[in-house]
């Protein structure tokens, strides 16, 4: 069984178009996970929703962004951690969606479980604990980013049981191994500080897996030019943070 891991799409376009036609250009990978945060930041909201509803080989999981999103829609509390930094950015997000993906975002599950040739998988944005797992967005569910190491995935993910834990959130390559369970975050395929995207090849056999990262090159001058085309609110913070 050989899968791809997806995650942090953040609505770029021009990211998601290049990984999915890596992908597809491979012919052996049997399906595709999306580890949440398809839209927020980026500005092609509705593009990235069509290219990801419209194919039947991938299974998606809400992002924080998407959550937090999907409350200014549905009128609910909107997360206290995120209003100094996107509260406008996702109002301005919010005006653009159009409502025919309203119920895909709003049925995103937190997680998925898989059982693949005796390896268990689990699939997550990022850490929440088993008992946050039905907690709204406002509630903050997500675990506060930890640095990566072997020793703080172990300790960031001890309440979950599985061979293989896949993840996002940070936009930080992860793959460590500790006892018998690999985590493994593939880093963001919308949000690079260089014209690449990026995502992971995940082979599952009886007696292991095998987890790859692929790089692929792209050209990132429309999605970097479209913010000030668009005028894009909070672009000064997502550059800094996430782009430059």
């Amino acid at each position: 069984m050989k899968f791809a891991v997806i995650t942090d799409i953040h609505g770029n376009m021009d990211a998601l178009s290049e990984v999915l036609r890596d992908i597809d250009r491979r012919g052996d990978i049997d399906y595709i996970y999306n580890l949440g945060d398809v839209i927020g930041i980026g500005h092609n909201t509705n593009e990235v929703l069509g290219m990801i509803t419209s194919r039947n080989d991938i299974t998606s999981i809400a992002g924080n962004h998407d959550k937090a999103i999907m409350s200014v829609i549905n009128n609910t509390p909107y997360p206290e951690d995120l209003k100094d930094k996107f509260y406008e950015h996702h109002h301005w997000v919010a005006e653009h969606l159009n409502p025919q993906y309203y119920e895909f975002l709003n049925t995103l599950p937190r997680e998925f479980t898989l059982d693949l040739l005796g390896q268990s998988v689990l699939g997550i944005h990022y850490e929440i604990e088993n008992a946050k797992l039905e907690d709204t967005i406002d509630q903050i569910p997500f675990s506060p980013i930890v640095e990566p190491s072997a020793e703080h995935m172990k300790t960031l993910f001890a309440d979950k049981d599985a061979d293989v834990i896949l993840f996002g959130h940070n936009h930080t390559l992860h793959h460590f191994i500790n006892e018998d369970t690999v985590y493994f975050n593939p880093g963001s395929v919308g949000l690079n500080r260089a014209p690449y995207t990026v995502y992971g090849i995940v082979t599952i056999t009886p007696e292991q897996s095998n987890i790859e990262q692929v790089r692929v090159a792209y050209d990132n001058t429309r999605f970097i030019d479209g913010f000030e085309v668009k005028e894009v609110p909070g672009r000064a913070l997502i550059f800094d943070k996430f782009i430059q």
